[in-house]
């Protein structure tokens, strides 16, 4: 590796030796008497040096400052009233040698203080010296280019976060001669490159730390794949003088990403509201669905001494409500972790037996079942874990919660439970781990999953129509695999027409396309939406150029769909993309109707894009910023077309429940799995409304803030963003991504991705209503005062009634009447919070209120009643 230095590292001494560094820039001062010639100094660097530029540039002594234009070495040339020339340069033994002499032209002569500038480059690194000529010319400094060691693991495993590449000594003692000035400040950036056959999706072409670490997410691999990193440090200075002069590369430093054994736990809401609406039928779809997928994308991998597994956990309660001691015996590890062929014969065994929904819903305690599953599995050395979770309603009952305020009566929060043990932490440490969460429905606590979602580093879905499950439970899968899912189309990918299809009516198939270098291609043909079995087969056909030809691959014929895969996808693509046609039936002349939304395909491995959003968790009124990162492999795609769809709340629950008031609540329809407050609400709503689940829309006419509904790629550096601004309702945002472009090579390439966060209410201090009225004759004898407080954000959407846990109430001076009485705090139905206050006369009573996280004004009791604002 070279090692750029300079020495001396004094200042003003006769000569200055620079070894092994591409460029250096020094200032010194000379002065010069007028119409005269002086020597300035000699330069040597060696003969024939590629890219080689030298330059001098005269700085003027003015307070203002200022710079000429850079006279080219050793051709020289006129700078204000100065000319520059050099003698004829000296070649031995492979070092050129010439000294430079400037001319002062105007008769007034120089400034003893008068600054000149050497600046030389070359594209590689090397040894130069310069010597001055009399001691009249004082050198103030001197800066070579500086070079950081990198070191990165040996060996790192798949799917690992925030695995540490770190540039050490950029900076040493030889790196500068003399004393550079404040003002310039010279500071190290660090630009990171790679090369290698995985992509990395935190390195593009512009990747830039002030920092001297980078942290990356290792990509997915089938085999060891050596990738050999670089760090490029910049010196930078606060001028901008320099910038780009002064930089050099490191050695390479190599990394060798290893596959890992993966397990995965699907975790199943068995509580009784998931017999409705065919909820539990579609969740064991779902579970059958991605279990097959799963082994087609690991099929081949496992060794005997590193298998892949998968587990499947139900969790309900016979009690209603939190408390303490040992979870229900209901809570029912279905298949334990289990080798992945050996899982698939199990579920597809139709004498496997996932129960029946039954009861009440213990959240917290079917995820602490999952997580001592995977703890209980043997020493946890490098394997990656995944958890699915899938629930239809709120918490209602066991022993650990999610809500840490519903933690009662011996119960534990979720938190709590997971640090009382280290085995535990050790599970969801998200370099191994990824909990994902998916709401069933409208009374699921969005709110909630979306943020346990968030603390497990998974994805979070809302699903309103449980047919959709086994694409939800596919697409917690591609996120956790890190695979791709390609556009599917009902026209054929080639733009030529099939010719198995009738001209007038077409064919009933799916088409999509896989690009050249692709690893694999894993599919799964789910039922119809509606329907919980899959009946018949289906065919799986490749364009040879003429016609399609039916693929010869084994058809996992189950209840739940038809699965297979190909692998080794290079040998067949040949260097062009592949077109697929998939059928369900035998063939064309048997093709029944197919979905593209029954088709889940997914591609491995090199050409990878993911979506990003800026922030973890929104409220209304905030921006959205989303992101679109592209690769393949150690390349960024530019010129890629990224469409969006959104799936948007179109009313806010809050503002929903604010006008239902005090309407009573529905009876509950399953004795046996006792709603909580909240989702009584919820039902009562929907049935008044007649709604299957709370409104949403897909806005149209320009999503973004540009007026547009694609994402742009500014930087020309794989990159694509755009900004949405207009949340504006409560609810889950659900983001649809279409990817079309060509990769590296030019071949054409489609992705789709999706991802979901949820928004709150964002309480504005000026929206909402304060209001205090005087109550007469309290029978505690005391004053009393009723504050009512409607929290709302800045458009005037509730935050809603059930919120209590969210709105901090505390008082100075007197007391709250509920108290004085010892009953619970009063709860509102209407969106409206409220307490009584009783004081004295000689008390002053006044309350801050915290709502959502927003402190409203202070309430001065008194000065309210009296018509005076706060």
């Amino acid at each position: 590796m070279p090692s750029p230095s300079v020495k001396p590292v004094e200042a003003n001494r006769p000569s200055y030796t620079v070894t092994d560094s591409p460029a250096f820039v020094t200032v010194f001062k000379r002065g010069i008497n007028a119409q005269e010639s002086e020597s300035f100094f000699t330069l040597s660097h060696p003969d024939g040096l590629p890219g080689l530029s030298v330059s001098l540039v005269h700085i003027d002594s003015a307070p203002a400052g200022g710079r000429s234009a850079p006279v080219p070495l050793p051709a020289g040339g006129n700078v204000s009233h100065y000319s520059v020339s050099t003698s004829d340069p000296d070649v031995r033994d492979g070092v050129v040698t010439y000294s430079v002499t400037v001319t002062e032209n105007l008769g007034t002569g120089s400034t003893p203080d008068e600054r000149w500038e050497l600046r030389a480059s070359a594209d590689v690194p090397a040894n130069w010296s310069i010597s001055r000529s009399t001691d009249a010319m004082d050198v103030n400094w001197l800066a070579v280019c500086p070079v950081a060691e990198l070191t990165v693991p040996a060996d790192a495993l798949e799917l690992q976060k925030d695995v540490e590449l770190n540039a050490h000594g950029a900076v040493s003692g030889n790196t500068f001669a003399g004393t550079v000035p404040t003002a310039l400040a010279f500071t190290p950036h660090y630009d990171w490159a790679y090369t290698g056959a995985a992509p990395i999706l935190e390195i593009t072409t512009d990747t830039t730390t002030a920092g001297p670490s980078l942290k990356i997410n290792t990509p997915g691999v089938y085999e060891p794949v050596p990738l050999a990193f670089t760090v490029t440090t910049r010196l930078t200075d606060a001028a901008g003088l320099y910038t780009g002069l002064l930089h050099n590369e490191s050695t390479p430093a190599t990394m060798t990403v290893h596959q890992r054994v993966q397990d995965i736990v699907l975790v199943l809401d068995r509580s009784g509201s998931m017999a409705s609406e065919n909820r539990f039928e579609n969740a064991k779809t779902a579970c059958r669905v991605l279990i097959h997928l799963f082994n087609g994308l690991r099929e081949g991998l496992s060794t005997p001494d590193r298998i892949d597994r998968v587990a499947i956990i139900a969790f309900e309660d016979e009690i209603a409500g939190f408390r303490g001691g040992a979870p229900s015996s209901r809570i029912q590890t279905l298949l334990p972790l289990t080798p992945l062929t050996e899982a698939v014969d199990a579920i597809d065994d139709p004498a496997f037996d996932f129960g029946v929904p039954g009861t009440n819903t213990p959240i917290g305690d079917g995820l602490i079942a999952a997580i001592d599953l995977l703890a209980a599995a043997g020493p946890i050395v490098d394997q990656r874990f995944t958890i699915i979770m899938c629930t239809d309603g709120l918490e209602n009952s066991g022993t650990v919660a999610l809500v840490p305020s519903s933690a009662v009566n011996g119960a534990q929060s979720f938190q709590n439970a997971v640090n009382s043990k280290q085995a535990r932490k050790d599970v969801l440490d998200t370099g191994r781990c990824k909990l994902s969460t998916i709401a069933l429905g409208p009374t699921a606590d969005q709110n909630v999953l979306s943020q346990l979602a968030t603390f497990g580093a998974g994805k979070f879905e809302l699903v309103n129509n449980p047919s959709e499950l086994a694409g939800a439970f596919g697409g917690m899968l591609a996120n956790a695999q890190t695979v791709n899912l390609p556009v599917k189309q009902t026209t054929p990918t080639t733009g030529v027409p099939d010719p198995d299809a009738d001209p007038d009516q077409g064919l009933p198939a799916v088409y999509l396309s896989t690009e050249p270098d692709a690893d694999r291609l894993v599919l799964a043909v789910t039922p119809k939406d509606g329907d919980t079995t899959f009946t018949g087969t289906i065919q799986l056909a490749r364009w040879d150029g003429t016609s399609y030809l039916p693929e010869p691959v084994t058809i996992l014929p189950t209840s739940s769909d038809r699965a297979t895969s190909v692998a080794k996808l290079p040998a067949l693509a040949q260097g062009a993309p592949i077109h697929w046609r998939v059928i369900h039936g035998t063939g064309p002349t048997d093709a029944v109707e197919l979905a593209p939304g029954q088709v889940l395909a997914y591609v491995d491995l090199h050409l990878l894009a993911d979506v990003q959003l800026d922030r973890d968790a929104y409220l209304t009124g905030d921006r959205m910023h989303l992101t679109v990162r592209i690769r393949q492999d150690d390349r960024p795609i530019t010129g890629a077309r990224v469409k969006a769809v959104l799936d948007a709340p179109a009313v806010g629950l809050g503002e929903q429940l604010t006008a239902l008031g005090a309407a009573p609540t529905d009876p509950a329809q399953d004795e046996h799995d006792e709603p909580t407050w909240m989702e009584g609400r919820i039902g009562t709503l929907l049935s008044r409304k007649k709604w299957h689940h709370l409104p949403r829309t897909q806005p149209t006419g320009g999503l973004f803030v540009d007026g547009t509904d694609e994402l742009f790629d500014p930087d020309g550096n794989g990159n694509y963003t755009n900004t949405f601004a207009k949340v504006f309702k409560e609810g889950t945002y659900s983001w649809h991504l279409s990817v079309a472009g060509q990769d590296v090579n030019g071949n054409a390439f489609t992705r789709e991705l999706n991802t979901s966060t949820f928004a709150g209410i964002k309480v504005d201090r000026k929206a909402t209503t304060i209001k205090v009225t005087r109550l007469h004759n309290d029978p505690s004898g005391l004053l009393a005062a009723l504050v009512v407080i409607t929290p709302q954000d800045a458009r005037g959407e509730d935050l809603g009634p059930g919120k209590d846990d969210s709105v901090i109430w505390a008082l100075r001076e007197g007391t709250f009447q509920h108290v004085l009485r010892h009953e619970p705090a009063p709860v509102q139905t209407d969106g409206t919070y409220q307490r009584v206050i009783l004081y004295t006369n000689r008390q002053s009573p006044s309350l801050v209120v915290e709502a959502a996280d927003v402190v409203l004004p202070t309430i001065d009791v008194r000065r309210r009643l009296q018509g005076f604002s706060d």
